[in-house]
């Protein structure tokens, strides 16, 4: 049985390939946050470096300075689970079209554009 390992990395070598990953830091108020990646902003605050992140789970950021820690879990590979950082993309079984201009009568609401791509669905 292969064991997962922690890696602790500055926040100053984040980069684009970390998002998606579960990631955990702490926070200026001393708490630990855990979550997954979904984007960062790098800027400065009164001349100081700040990395804005933001959870891909939920709708929330944190903002942590210069000198931070992000951890990380190395997790052994599993068989059934594609390797990688990035999240599988969606696959979408019966995509919609929208009618040609033509053939809308009648008023418009928000749904009147959609309509199924299987004859008789709905």
């Amino acid at each position: 049985m292969t064991r997962s390992r922690m890696t602790e990395t500055p926040i100053e070598d984040l980069d684009p390939d970390w998002i998606g990953m579960r990631i955990e830091v702490d926070t200026p108020d001393g708490g630990q946050v855990g979550f997954r990646l979904a984007r960062y902003e790098k800027t400065t605050r009164d001349g100081e470096p700040l990395w804005i992140l933001f959870s891909a789970d939920h709708p929330w950021r944190t903002e942590v300075t210069a000198g931070a820690k992000i951890r990380w879990i190395h997790r052994p590979a599993d068989p059934g689970r594609s390797t990688g950082h990035y999240l599988p993309q969606q696959q979408y079984a019966s995509p919609v079209t929208a009618p040609p201009a033509a053939s809308v009568t009648g008023p418009l609401s928000p749904n009147s554009w959609v309509t199924p791509s299987v004859p008789g669905a709905r």
